[in-house]
């Protein structure tokens, strides 16, 4: 069965919506327990086909049903139509696709990396949980707080704009949850845990805000508050600091995300770059020309020679296998490395290739990317024709902000054997440590590379 699009699911949800409204209101049956459960089913949708975890989801189900129920109060309010049920049936409409959107907009730009996502079944007493706190919250204030308590017969907009409106307590309260909130995605608490401190956090600092906005602390003092004011104070408050936990919460969440993300990205490329660097230092061609050159050196009886030439093979290897974990390395140190894989090169390419070096001594102690300058050097050897008659000069310089290596092109009759990823994975590994990438210039003639230097 093909499955309904997102957009598709919100406008049918918000429909249902205003349909249930106006069913509802002819019928003379509330229909705040429908519209709430509506909500919820909508929101986990949602937050399941975008990939989110169930802890998400259940501050998502909280969150959307307060402001749900607030923006449908200040809709109905603003449309202002002569039909109460149309007023009704509209702002119920409009909020739910507002809700809907924001919601899948947020959850397509924050859903959680394939490795972090927790299993639903395993943590579906957050989900549950939220629901309890929805049905239980909107119970109470539809049968306990507007219809006999001490709402009654109070304008409930002016109310809450009177609390909000209160500068200092609003301050104290979001300081106050947002150090809450960091404080438990630091530490990782167990579900069971961080349930209960949430849960005492909210009401114990939705009581304080009340007691501080009732008495009117610090402007207008009020030692004798009217108990029905600090009962009405106490569930704006609630309202207010749910709104806020959630708010805070989806902030800190997608922050961690975008985090995990960008480090999950770094390690990806640095494993492509690592796998890459190795692949040209064990690739068949590069083994095999430095086997015959080894055997040619024995060979002619040049055993010095083939001494040296052994400890270089030798030396390239141990450079990799040293820096394997190397982000960076002093660039006196890559060019050593590149010093002995040149060594090797002269010799495969005894007439042909030169390299003419000019790097500044203040440079070497800045810091490279472990083997891009070799791999941009094995890229020349990759891409030109090397002889005597046309040989290929490889200039390297840098200027205190970039190492640069250019060389002259001889294109080859033939097209190399190249997979094209050395200078990509030498891009993302300089964007990822610095955010600076690098530079390439090509024309007829040249070819010129420009990393940074770090």
């Amino acid at each position: 069965m093909r499955r309904i699009r997102t957009p598709w699911l919100i406008h049918g949800f918000a429909a249902l919506h205003a349909a249930v409204t106006v069913v509802c209101t002819l019928a003379g049956i509330p229909d705040s327990l429908l519209l709430t459960a509506l909500t919820m089913l909508l929101t986990v949708l949602i937050c399941q086909r975008r990939g989110l975890t169930v802890e998400f989801t259940a501050i998502c189900v909280i969150l959307v049903n307060i402001l749900g129920y607030a923006l449908g109060k200040m809709g109905a309010e603003a449309i202002n139509f002569p039909s109460e049920l149309l007023n009704h049936a509209l702002a119920t409409f409009l909020t739910t696709e507002l809700l809907g959107w924001a919601l899948d907009l947020f959850a397509k730009a924050y859903r959680s990396p394939e490795g972090q996502r927790t299993s639903w079944k395993d943590n579906l007493g957050w989900l549950v949980f939220a629901v309890i706190v929805v049905f239980a919250l909107r119970i109470f204030i539809e049968l306990f707080v507007f219809r006999k308590g001490p709402f009654q017969g109070v304008d409930v907009l002016r109310e809450f704009r009177f609390f909000v409106g209160d500068s200092l307590v609003m301050l104290l309260l979001f300081i106050a949850t947002l150090l809450f909130v960091r404080s438990g995605h630091n530490r990782h608490y167990s579900l069971d845990l961080a349930t209960i401190g949430a849960t005492l956090f909210i009401g114990l600092s939705s009581l304080l805000a009340a007691l501080l906005h009732t008495l009117g602390v610090p402007f207008r003092w009020n030692p004798s508050p009217d108990m029905a004011e600090l009962a009405r104070n106490i569930v704006i408050a609630l309202l207010v600091e749910m709104t806020f936990f959630g708010l805070v919460y989806l902030v800190e969440y997608a922050v961690n995300i975008r985090r995990e993300l960008a480090a999950q990205r770094e390690k990806r490329h640095l494993a492509e770059y690592r796998y890459l660097a190795l692949k040209n230092q064990v690739n068949p061609h590069f083994l095999f020309n430095s086997l015959n050159i080894l055997d040619s050196i024995v060979q002619d009886g040049e055993q010095e020679e083939a001494s040296r030439y052994i400890h270089k093979l030798a030396g390239i290897y141990r450079y990799m296998l040293q820096h394997d974990g190397s982000k960076l390395v002093r660039l006196s140190e890559e060019d050593t490395f590149v010093t002995m894989y040149f060594d090797l090169l002269r010799i495969r390419f005894p007439e042909g290739l030169s390299v003419d070096r000019g790097i500044r001594p203040e440079d070497f102690s800045r810091m490279v990317v472990p083997c891009s300058l070799q791999l941009l050097v094995e890229n020349v050897t990759k891409h030109n024709a090397i002889s005597a008659a046309a040989p290929v000069i490889i200039r390297v310089r840098t200027d205190g902000d970039y190492l640069t290596l250019e060389n002259n092109r001889i294109p080859r009759t033939s097209p190399p054997v190249s997979t094209g990823l050395g200078l990509p994975y030498i891009r993302k590994q300089y964007l990822d440590i610095s955010g600076k990438d690098i530079l390439v210039e090509e024309t007829d003639d040249t070819f010129r590379v420009r990393i940074p230097l770090l």
